[in-house]
């Protein structure tokens, strides 16, 4: 997911006796960028490293939300994903903002940095539950990053993020096997950017999984305009033309991909389908 806001940003509005060091940012560069790494050593150090920040300091929970935000990450690199999906909704339901800025702009802009916090809280809590497999927390948590964006706040109107949260709700909903409402989904993320294939491409997969075939093909090959010989798109298509019967036009895809990507995994789920082929 491309939108996925800094902590970095908002630490400042936090709450001054929680945050008062002038480190506190360091700290947080610091966490994350152990929380980042794929070696697994580096990942314990993160977790280990958020904890002692959490629980530290004189006033005993010296690094709120940025430090739990820094253990989630660690966490999820270190497979425990649903752990981590936990965690980031605790800490939206611990998120308090006690300043009090002297003038109505100030106290405007810090409840905006107040959603933006929650909504990014809610965007990872929702990778999180996927990650563990756990459709139904994924969906639900998607859905309160949604309803986080208020009528009058900047996010509003950007249609990039929107697009993105419904496509991702959407697509999980094909996971869920909740294809009418995936298509709901996606056709709102559609609308917010018709540029891009990956709405397109999924929504063609939703029509398929409800046998509307010829929706299915008209989305993908508005897909492959977007997207000419993406092998998502060429992948699915030969799904679609083995549902309809056409092996001869499914194995051309499916060998596409193997002629252009040999080395890719999607060559790999081609030549996997390219043997179904001959036990049909």
């Amino acid at each position: 997911m491309k939108y996925i806001f800094s902590l970095i940003t908002i630490i400042g509005l936090l709450t001054p006796s929680a945050y008062a060091g002038e480190s506190e940012g360091q700290k947080y560069q610091k966490c994350m960028a152990l929380a980042h790494s794929h070696e697994t050593e580096k990942l314990a150090e993160a977790v280990a490293y958020a904890t002692d920040w959490i629980f530290g300091g004189a006033s005993g929970f010296s690094g709120g939300v940025p430090a739990g935000h820094c253990k989630a990450i660690g966490l999820l690199g270190l497979g425990q994903a649903a752990a981590a999906a936990e965690l980031l909704e605790q800490l939206v339901d611990d998120l308090v903002i006690n300043v009090a800025p002297a003038t109505i702009v100030a106290q405007k802009r810090v409840a905006q940095k107040n959603d933006q916090l929650k909504l990014e809280l809610y965007m990872q809590a929702a990778l999180a539950w996927k990650a563990a497999e756990n459709y139904d927390k994924s969906y639900m948590a998607y859905s309160a990053a949604i309803s986080s964006i208020k009528q009058d706040s900047p996010l509003i109107n950007n249609t990039a993020l929107l697009h993105e949260l419904y496509l991702e709700r959407g697509t999980l909903q094909i996971m869920r096997r909740q294809y009418k409402a995936a298509i709901e989904d996606i056709t709102r993320a559609i609308e917010k950017d018709d540029q891009r294939y990956e709405g397109f491409l999924q929504r063609a997969k939703a029509f398929r999984k409800k046998n509307q075939l010829l929706k299915a093909r008209l989305d993908l090959k508005a897909a492959m305009l977007l997207a000419q010989d993406h092998p998502d798109i060429l992948l699915e298509r030969g799904i679609l033309y083995r549902t309809r019967g056409h092996k001869t036009e499914a194995r051309r895809d499916w060998q596409r991909i193997i002629d252009l990507y040999p080395k890719s995994e999607y060559a790999t789920l081609a030549q996997r389908n390219i043997d179904l082929l001959k036990l049909d």
